[in-house]
């Protein structure tokens, strides 16, 4: 996969003048915040008075784009919409396009105000940019900094590329209270922390069921049990972005009422395609991350300094 990646990343095109692209991406096939990370850091670069927008590919949707995202409508992506919903009180849109080349030109013809694009999902595509950032998911502490560490590429393991990829980026951010400043290879490393809220408050203790269609369903079952003081009850697991269709709802519910928990759990992404079909009589509990920064400088510091110096 490695000659792959090499051969997409010298098709990249120089980035434009404007407006500024800052790629958030990863090694690693999900799971690892990618889409906090880009939720947290364009509220940050908001609050500083950053004019900009968040592009993303739409995973789970069958439109193409570019268009820019409708928090209700539910043909566009899953996460695409959930931003679109979390962003909307900063003024900054969501575009969503399968192909992010057009989806960059769109915003140049479309957006004359934005001047910062976040690219979420970019370290593997062929879009020039002016700064990359790379979500580091395993690594280990080497005598000269943080050393990245990767596994068996797909299709053999959970990885897009190896570790080799990850000289390619300008930041380094890990989900670590303490990271390291720097990499073996030099680049600056900073970090972020999560954890689970929950809306409406539950009871400690009491049981419950966990629904998601995420990449990591287990890492958000264990968040959850360490919330609600025990695990649950019944446990399901959809694949990621899956849709929720008319028989799968059905098997869904049906399943949540024979196992008798009192409510379930279930992520924000999945909420967005749930809410407008779930039955009343199945009081739900929606699962949203708290995304903090961590690090000696916090990630939007550093971005900020970065463009400011380009």
């Amino acid at each position: 996969m490695d000659f792959i990646q090499d051969r997409r990343v010298s098709r990249r095109s120089a980035p434009p003048a404007r407006p500024r692209i800052v790629s958030v991406g990863n090694l690693a096939v999900g799971g690892t915040g990618k889409t906090p990370v880009v939720i947290q850091l364009a509220l940050d670069l908001a609050a500083a008075g950053h004019c900009g927008c968040v592009l993303t590919r739409g995973y789970g949707s069958g439109l193409a784009g570019p268009l820019q995202v409708d928090p209700a409508d539910e043909l566009a992506g899953d996460e695409a919409r959930m931003m679109a919903a979390l962003l909307q009180p900063t003024g900054w849109p969501v575009v969503q396009s399968r192909r992010r080349r057009d989806g960059v030109q769109w915003i140049r013809r479309h957006l004359d105000e934005v001047d910062l694009v976040l690219l979420e999902d970019g370290h593997q595509t062929p879009i020039g940019r002016h700064l990359d950032v790379l979500i580091v998911d395993t690594w280990h502490d080497d005598l000269g900094g943080l050393a990245v560490r990767t596994g068996p590429v797909m299709p053999f393991g959970p990885w897009r590329e190896s570790a080799r990829g990850a000289r390619r980026a300008d930041l380094l951010l890990l989900e670590a209270q303490a990271p390291p400043a720097t990499s073996t290879t030099g680049q600056p490393v900073t970090g972020f922390v999560r954890r689970l809220v929950l809306d409406p408050a539950p009871v400690t203790g009491a049981p419950w069921a966990a629904l998601s269609g995420v990449a990591r369903p287990l890492r958000f079952e264990e968040d959850a049990t360490a919330v609600l003081g025990r695990p649950p009850e019944l446990a399901i697991r959809c694949d990621d972005h899956s849709g929720y269709g008319a028989a799968l709802l059905n098997r869904i519910t049906g399943a949540l009422r024979a196992a008798g928990a009192p409510c379930t759990v279930t992520t924000r992404k999945d909420w967005t395609k749930l809410a407008p079909s779930w039955p009343e009589d199945l009081p739900v509990i929606v699962a949203d991350q708290d995304l903090s920064w961590t690090g000696k400088q916090t990630l939007p510091a550093m971005v900020g300094e970065r463009l400011d110096n380009r």
